[in-house]
């Protein structure tokens, strides 16, 4: 990425963790890389899953931020707090990048409602604390069952787990998923996201999957 930069490029998107395959960018990697673009170019560190995260599994942008004042860094309240349909969330950055950011962005683009809603939400530290936890936890014992069934998976930091499959093995997947009732996010020739939810409904991917390893 940071050879691809040109002249021409004003804003880099990095995404940690990644989606749609969860796997964080390293504090070490990140910082090698912001070393190295140009204070000009503005680098956009978008963190909607940090919540997931495991602590140290990826960078402390905070500290980054702190120290390349060209970082913009993204989070939101759709996630980890739950409020994805009220679709508010926040940018820590400067006050130059920040009064840009206001002059563009859409007016009413965030309710009254939903600032109410997620200012409620800081106060809830705890049962977010709880519901993340749980997420964890199945995502751990996922992982787990999947790769003894003999799927390949990545490293996930996300609520989601990433299944790597060509065209042919992803539409069967998907037809499988789809005549379960099964919502899951299928990348064309890439693979599948599948989120993890409640332990009952974890429990029906695992069969189907298991139906189709390897």
């Amino acid at each position: 990425m940071a050879a691809a930069v040109t002249d021409r490029t004003k804003v880099i998107l990095l995404c940690t963790p990644n989606n749609p395959t969860g796997v964080p960018i390293s504090h070490h990697s990140l910082e090698a890389f912001l070393q190295s673009a140009r204070s000009d170019v503005l680098v956009v560190i978008d963190e909607a899953y940090v919540e997931y995260a495991d602590a140290g599994s990826g960078p402390d942008s905070l500290a980054l931020y702190r120290r390349y004042p060209h970082v913009c860094i993204l989070r939101t309240f759709s996630k980890a707090y739950g409020l994805a349909g009220l679709r508010v969330g926040y940018a820590i950055t400067t006050a130059a990048i920040a009064e840009g950011l206001r002059r563009t962005a859409l007016p009413f683009a965030v309710s009254a409602l939903a600032q109410k809603a997620a200012i409620a939400s800081l106060d809830a530290g705890e049962e977010m604390a709880a519901r993340v936890a749980l997420v964890k936890g199945e995502r751990s014992r996922m992982a787990a069952e999947l790769e003894a069934q003999g799927w390949t998976l990545q490293p996930s930091q996300g609520n989601f787990l990433w299944i790597r499959a060509d065209e042919q093995r992803l539409a069967t997947l998907v037809d499988a998923f789809n005549g379960a009732g099964i919502m899951v996010r299928a990348y064309q020739g890439d693979g599948v996201r599948i989120t993890v939810a409640d332990p009952a409904s974890n429990d029906r991917v695992l069969r189907l999957l298991s139906a189709h390893a390897a």
